[in-house]
């Protein structure tokens, strides 16, 4: 677990949001005494009081307002803000449908309720940066079984198919990935 704490501690105050709500939201049902729920195929969710599931409701109005003053700055264009995210990339091309993203939105589980939501939590968005979880966990993962040996390492010294060669990309170590600061450069 340390290596993940180790791993995530650059990625910025959303990481951090995140790195706080889970221990705070993960805590075992065997602790408040309650079975978790899960909803029937077709069912709508329930609504819970995040007292009853041992949350902290002022805590938990804190940490949706946060989220709600912390949207992303960018374009809500999506066309817009992809061509200027990759406008270094070469043969940079659009390639498939986008729509306008709305502002933001969520919602919060526990056992099975809804304990908290915000913003339009109906209407359907492209993610993107919901990869980044994912990608971080399998990082941590691969870290704690000694397959990333440390992440200052270069990635150079882990993939040998081409993609981190040249003098920038041969420089990129897993912090960078992980961070998303390493400004890799190909096709």
């Amino acid at each position: 677990m340390h290596r993940l704490n180790v791993i995530f501690k650059n990625f910025g105050k959303k990481v951090i949001f995140i790195l706080i709500i889970l221990p705070f939201f993960g805590i075992s049902y065997s602790k408040t005494g309650k079975q978790p729920y899960y909803p029937g195929q077709g069912e709508l969710w329930k609504r819970g009081k995040p007292e009853a599931h041992g949350i902290i409701a002022d805590k938990l109005v804190d940490a949706i307002k946060f989220a709600l003053d912390n949207e992303y700055s960018g374009s809500r264009d999506l066309r817009i803000e992809i061509l200027k995210s990759f406008s270094k990339e070469p043969y940079i091309k659009i390639v498939g449908p986008t729509k306008k993203r709305s502002g933001p939105a969520g919602i919060i589980l526990k056992g099975g309720y809804i304990i908290g939501e915000w913003g339009d939590v109906k209407r359907v968005d492209m993610t993107f940066s919901v990869t980044k979880s994912y990608l971080s966990t399998i990082a941590g993962l691969a870290a704690d079984q000694g397959l990333i040996k440390d992440i200052r390492d270069k990635v150079s010294d882990y993939v040998w198919d081409g993609t981190f060669e040249g003098i920038h990309n041969s420089e990129i170590t897993w912090d960078n990935l992980l961070t998303q600061s390493s400004d890799w450069s190909g096709d």
